[in-house]
């Protein structure tokens, strides 16, 4: 499956997926470099460049894996800055919600990140690096999308019973819901 191409930058990404996206600036002609930053809202020193492809008519970008990767989740200021032959001129373009990576928190659950990582696989949006991922013995990138779906069923309903059985744990007064039956 191919990675679709956008054309702005995300507003929402999970870290460690791969975006692409193009842009034509006005007098494209006289560009000399398209560079877009990415500058985290609560840490200004937390931040990344994608500089931008010229295809002639049009700029492309493309967020690698390995740039978000190693990110926590956070929100990002987007600038556009484009370089003119006769100057320079930046351009704010709104924010990007970066998601958690499900492959990379161990704080995690097997369930959970497993519904991420098979959510990630039906949605076309694979992190980059899970060539080496298995389920099950199966390399992820090699299920059907019916048997991902099928997988996914079942684990989500693993990860509702985990979640239950750890409130259960944590609130023992708190009824369960099971009814149970005594016969004298």
């Amino acid at each position: 499956m191919a990675i679709e191409i956008y054309s702005k930058p995300p507003k929402s990404l999970i870290a460690g997926d791969v975006y692409q996206w193009t842009d034509t600036p006005e007098s494209i002609d006289d560009v000399t470099a398209y560079s877009v930053i990415f500058r985290s809202v609560n840490d200004g020193d937390i931040s990344f460049t994608i500089t931008g492809t010229d295809d002639s008519d049009h700029f492309t970008f493309e967020i690698e894996g390995a740039d978000t990767a190693s990110l926590a989740a956070d929100e990002f200021a987007i600038t556009k800055i484009i370089t003119y032959t006769w100057g320079r001129e930046s351009e704010e373009s709104g924010f990007l919600t970066l998601l958690p990576n499900p492959t990379a928190a161990p704080s995690e659950s097997f369930n959970s990140r497993m519904v991420g990582l098979l959510e990630s696989h039906i949605e076309g949006r694979l992190p980059e690096g899970l060539e080496s991922h298995t389920i099950g013995g199966v390399p992820i990138s090699k299920i059907s999308l019916v048997e991902a779906q099928q997988l996914l069923s079942e684990y989500r309903g693993r990860l509702a019973y985990e979640i239950k059985a750890d409130l259960q744990r944590r609130n023992p007064d708190e009824p369960t819901g099971n009814t149970i039956h005594i016969h004298f």
